[in-house]
């Protein structure tokens, strides 16, 4: 249990079935066993500002994470070895980050204030480009659904959750009038998301746009990072 830590973002590695985590408060990313043990820092204070948004790339075998203090994105081995800078231009406020490992894309977004966007890349850094950048406020949290190859989002600005298919045009509206969503990810046909008012984990049925359920933990606090532990990989190599 991180008592005194602000642990921000979360991830899962489906192949050694580790949970790896960022936290900003002595800035660190870590990782351990999903079945429990010691947690072990692989990416150590020094050169780290804010590391919130988090991502594993389960096939390259490598961990992606955003840096909203020193406006970049980087990239290391998953022992924290090979680390280096993959953007350091064009971010203001980078917060979400996902892979999608079998079509080797890397998707974030950046809640800068003045220009809100959600970005693409491929995972070595190559065709960058901005896929979202209207009607966006503060886009928090971002999953990407390898089955039905769907990108979807929270947005506490604009209060809502939205999906695309990144290869066509045109988002989906899944719900509006969500309170202060932080994180989202995915699982089947429902959207799970952390919620910073209601203190909960909200789910959502994507196919008919409503929420099915939530849940509250007892001890109430600002819930920030949600992943899908699955139980087995998405086939694919890249």
């Amino acid at each position: 249990v991180l008592w005194d830590r602000v642990v921000i973002g979360v991830a899962y590695d489906c192949m050694d079935k580790m949970v790896y985590w960022t936290e900003i408060s002595g800035p660190s990313i870590s990782r351990a066993s999903l079945h429990g043990g010691e947690p072990a820092t692989i990416i150590k204070t020094g050169n780290l500002g804010s590391p919130e948004g988090i991502a594993i790339d389960h096939l390259g075998r490598n961990v992606f994470w955003t840096d909203s203090h020193l406006d970049r994105i980087e990239v290391a081995r998953l022992d924290g070895s090979q680390r280096r800078v993959l953007f350091n231009t064009g971010l203001v406020n980078p917060r979400a980050i996902v892979t999608d490992s079998v079509r080797g894309n890397l998707y974030w977004t950046d809640w800068n204030r003045d220009a809100p966007k959600i970005e693409t890349s491929y995972m070595d850094g190559t065709n960058r480009r901005v896929l979202v950048k209207d009607d966006l406020g503060l886009p928090n949290g971002l999953t990407f659904d390898t089955y039905s190859s769907m990108l979807c989002w929270v947005d506490a600005g604009t209060k809502r959750v939205e999906c695309m298919n990144p290869s066509q045009l045109g988002r989906r509206k899944i719900l509006e009038g969500v309170q202060y969503p932080f994180s989202i990810t995915s699982y089947g046909k429902n959207l799970y998301y952390t919620d910073w008012r209601r203190d909960a984990v909200i789910a959502v049925d994507r196919t008919i746009s409503k929420e099915n359920d939530n849940f509250q933990p007892h001890k109430r606090a600002r819930l920030y990072g949600i992943t899908t532990a699955f139980a087995q990989c998405p086939q694919g190599n890249h």
